[in-house]
């Protein structure tokens, strides 16, 4: 299996799959359909939202299958030489190995296992193609107006091994802040109106808001990152138009819509804020009995005890928290997610595939 997984991964990412190739996110549904097309009683459902196509395979025609396997084929950007797939010893190195190609590929082969079963457990999988961007065409689009629920779900989209175990998320808002102002001769700028100038003002009194208090060890804090900055047209000219975009991280104590009242009171009138995505912070309560199981598993599995974890990251997981649905996220031995060095460790994906198994397994049986 571990050979057929592999080989699987490789396909996903010599396909890329990033934001602006649509013919790439078609054809990664297209390949995933295909993969369970022969496998029989399975229901096999695509969708498409605003152009982003995501596909939901299940062992019961249902909307309430009891868990939900949930992964995301876009990646973010990357060189051409990225997409080729190579090895270092047991690592294996490219764009998606991590997150979270390799992932998605693991709860494919559990999915074909589930389906091969006499006892049709109620499992069905999601993947999406919009994660990176917001997730609001794929998983939110599935749960909030297909109307997809489960009782719980397992998104390996975090944390760093088996045994790494994520029940916490800080919240993300994203922004774009945008000035405008009136062009003209850059040797006379008394007679225009400096739009990058209003705008790095704006910035510089929204990045008072965030002391840089985070550390590698220390980082349960607001943060601020300036992401992308567009604006001018030559040097000798008044730029009549200035935007950035800002990506902010925020622990549980304020929500979105609170943070970004005090943004906008910050930047005042002569820039304006924009919502690009926004989520609450992800939280799951380390007592609730599937986490139990699931850890239970990672210890029978690797013989050593599990580890809860908070990360500063997102995922598609705050939309289905946000609905009172547990999820568990954890994934192979992996790292470097979005580097020119993003890896994965071969050796882990067996270890991953069987504490999922096991853990599902378990859960069924506890329902009945």
């Amino acid at each position: 299996m571990k050979e057929s997984i592999l080989k699987i991964t490789e396909d996903l990412v010599k396909m890329k799959t990033t934001a602006d190739r649509p013919e790439e996110l078609q054809r990664v549904i297209q390949y995933i359909e295909q993969f369970f097309q022969n496998i029989p009683g399975l229901f096999i459902k695509r969708y498409e939202c605003e152009g982003k196509p995501s596909i939901v395979i299940s062992t019961q025609d249902t909307l309430f299958p009891d868990v939900f396997l949930v992964g995301h084929l876009d990646v973010v950007p990357a060189p051409d030489e990225l997409f080729e797939p190579s090895y270092e010893g047991t690592k294996m190195f490219g764009r998606g190995v991590c997150d979270m190609k390799s992932e998605c590929v693991v709860l494919m082969s559990l999915m074909k296992e589930f389906a091969q079963r006499a006892d049709r457990l109620s499992v069905a999988l999601m993947l999406t193609t919009d994660e990176e961007i917001g997730g609001l065409h794929g998983a939110a689009y599935l749960l909030n107006e297909i109307g997809y629920r489960c009782k719980v779900a397992i998104i390996p989209d975090g944390g760093q091994s088996p045994d790494d175990i994520v029940l916490a998320n800080k919240g993300v808002l994203l922004l774009r802040m945008s000035a405008k102002g009136k062009t003209g001769h850059g040797s006379r700028p008394w007679l225009g109106d400096n739009a990058i100038e209003k705008l790095l003002s704006a910035y510089a009194r929204v990045r008072t808001l965030f002391p840089d208090r985070a550390t590698a060890t220390d980082f349960w804090y607001h943060t601020l990152n300036i992401g992308t900055i567009v604006g001018g047209e030559a040097a000798n000219q008044i730029p009549d138009s200035a935007s950035c975009d800002l990506d902010i991280r925020f622990t549980p104590e304020v929500t979105a819509q609170a943070l970004f009242d005090q943004i906008q009171t910050s930047v005042g009138n002569d820039v304006s804020v924009e919502i690009r995505v926004s989520g609450d912070p992800i939280y799951t309560n380390p007592q609730n009995s599937f986490v139990q199981l699931y850890v239970s598993c990672v210890e029978e599995r690797l013989g050593s005890p599990a580890t809860f974890n908070k990360h500063c990251g997102s995922n598609d997981g705050r939309f289905f928290t946000c609905l009172g649905i547990p999820i568990i996220v954890s994934r192979p031995v992996s790292g470097d997610q979005h580097s020119p060095h993003e890896w994965l460790e071969t050796e882990s994906l067996m270890d991953f595939y069987e504490i999922c198994f096991r853990a599902i397994e378990k859960f069924q049986q506890s329902l009945s």
